[in-house]
């Protein structure tokens, strides 16, 4: 079994660049190894010799909805598009109801072996998938047909994990490239890849952009890297013991704060200012039920961070940082939630174990429906 359930890790031997600083950077899903494994094994080969068949046709329609390890998230109050990593597709919702629209799969959609989805961006009129890949798939928010498959090696794409759209600049994380490449959000053509050293890119595993600010949260570096959203020039880098970034996993910015989930030792949230970076507060205890807080996400209003370990999602006041309440219990479906993204009404809450979705009312943080 992987980390917290849902990994398993593989090595690449020589070709990892410190060996001695984390445990590896691949990954896939247990069960997707475990398919590997035994199809190796029938066919008397000790490697890969191919994709894993998934049993989907190249449709953007399907029967039934269907979220397959669901680990990313994004809603642009009309749309909820859901990363299906294990199901190698995108789950389009309507907004307004959280009924299924469509499933989108298929290798023209770029979603096959070894790039599969696991980051996702709308801005309301592009949508822009991310994953394990080298290339990044943009999609029509209005319709879901595809736009275009953006790869090649002058975008620096090397595992783009983390995307996020502000609707004129697309900013993509490439987690294995400690690099953050630009695209321009109307058309998707690179506007340039930024890798140098001074940026500190190190294992960039999430971004967010307030359209001033661009946040890059360094997973390995335990630090994050300020960008100046209109040139991409690089404000600061951030770090040190005292905010407290402890494998910082993922990270959000409303414009006036900074929320910077800490994932496996700190269980904690850092506030920082948004206008200069600053520190404000390291948000910790037991009483905010944090547990692998693996996604958080701020609508200006509320904060919301998804607890992985503990099943659960942790609401606190984005103007203090407050506790608000911890939200839990069989009825919510919370199964390792792994993403999670306010639009300000709503709330949507991606169960990677449970393949399902769970939505909140955002005023109050009740439950309106579990999907799937």
């Amino acid at each position: 079994m992987g980390p917290r359930g849902r990994w398993c890790w593989m090595g690449r031997g020589p070709t990892m660049k410190d060996a001695g600083r984390d445990m590896s950077r691949t990954r896939t899903s247990c069960a997707a190894l475990t398919l590997i494994v035994a199809l190796a094994a029938v066919a008397g080969s000790p490697g890969w010799a191919g994709a894993v068949p998934t049993g989907r046709s190249a449709s953007a329609n399907t029967s039934a909805a269907e979220f397959d390890g669901p680990g990313a998230i994004s809603s642009d109050g009309t749309h909820v598009w859901v990363a299906n990593y294990d199901g190698h597709s995108v789950t389009e919702l309507d907004a307004s109801t959280g009924a299924l629209v469509k499933v989108i799969s298929g290798s023209s959609f770029g979603f096959n072996a070894p790039n599969v989805p696991e980051g996702i961006s709308s801005d309301g009129t592009h949508v822009w998938v991310g994953g394990t890949g080298r290339s990044v798939t943009e999609l029509d928010a209005s319709t879901g047909k595809l736009v275009q498959v953006i790869s090649g090696s002058s975008f620096g794409f090397n595992a783009p994990e983390g995307v996020f759209s502000d609707g004129t600049h697309v900013w993509v994380a490439n987690y294995d490239g400690d690099s953050v490449t630009e695209l321009d959000a109307s058309t998707g053509k690179l506007v340039q890849v930024i890798s140098e050293s001074s940026y500190g890119f190190n294992y960039p595993q999430a971004v967010s952009s307030d359209g001033t600010h661009v946040w890059v949260a360094n997973w390995v570096g335990q630090s994050v890297t300020e960008l100046d959203a209109s040139t991409g020039a690089l404000v600061q880098v951030i770090s040190g013991s005292s905010y407290g970034f402890d494998r910082p996993k993922a990270i959000s910015s409303d414009g006036t704060h900074v929320w910077v989930a800490n994932e496996p030792r700190n269980f904690s949230v850092t506030e920082l200012d948004a206008s200069t970076g600053k520190l404000v507060q390291v948000i910790s205890g037991s009483s905010y039920g944090f547990g692998y807080p693996e996604a958080v996400s701020s609508d200006g209003t509320h904060v919301w961070v998804a607890n992985d370990f503990k099943n659960s999602v942790t609401e606190l006041d984005a103007s203090t940082g407050a506790l608000v309440q911890v939200i839990s219990g069989s009825s919510y479906g919370f199964d390792r939630p792994d993403a999670i993204y306010s639009h300000g009404t709503h709330v949507w809450v991606a169960n990677s174990d449970g393949g399902s979705v769970t939505e909140l009312n955002a005023s109050t943080g009740k439950l309106v429906k579990v999907i799937g």
